[in-house]
């Protein structure tokens, strides 16, 4: 089983853990991404957009390639995820327009722990299937 962070932590502690194979990436209704990420272990992570844009694109250009460092950048709130052939998987967050807008993206470990992020710099993070507490 992998090593999942502990309920206190950090996205920055949860994205560390963020190692693997991209083995499919998908859209969804309504202008929502799909990435199952395979870590060295064996155990999938599951990583979806909602209220946010990708790049690449086209999610075909992700599939088979490993990610090897996972960060939000303090200034933008951009997922930036670092690619075994040296490129760059990219969420950026979409524009604040309302105080009740959804997360960006979520995050959910192997172990059931489900990290919410955005919009702006706030965050959640619990069990997949709990209520999580805000933080900022």
């Amino acid at each position: 089983m992998s090593v999942a962070p502990a309920l206190d932590a950090s996205p920055v502690t949860v994205l560390r853990s963020l190692r693997g194979r991209i083995e499919a990436a998908r859209l969804a209704y309504p202008e929502v991404l799909h990435v199952d990420v395979r870590d060295p272990t064996g155990d999938l992570w599951l990583l979806a957009t909602q209220d946010a844009d990708w790049s690449p694109c086209d999610p075909s250009d992700l599939v088979g390639r490993s990610i090897d460092a996972a960060r939000i950048d303090a200034e933008t709130a951009e997922l930036r995820c670092e690619l075994s052939d040296g490129s760059s998987f990219v969420v950026v967050p979409a524009e604040r327009e309302a105080e009740d807008d959804p997360p960006n993206w979520e995050l959910i470990t192997p172990d059931g722990l489900a990290l919410e992020f955005g919009p702006g710099l706030r965050w959640q993070i619990a069990g997949a299937d709990a209520p999580a507490r805000s933080r900022t």
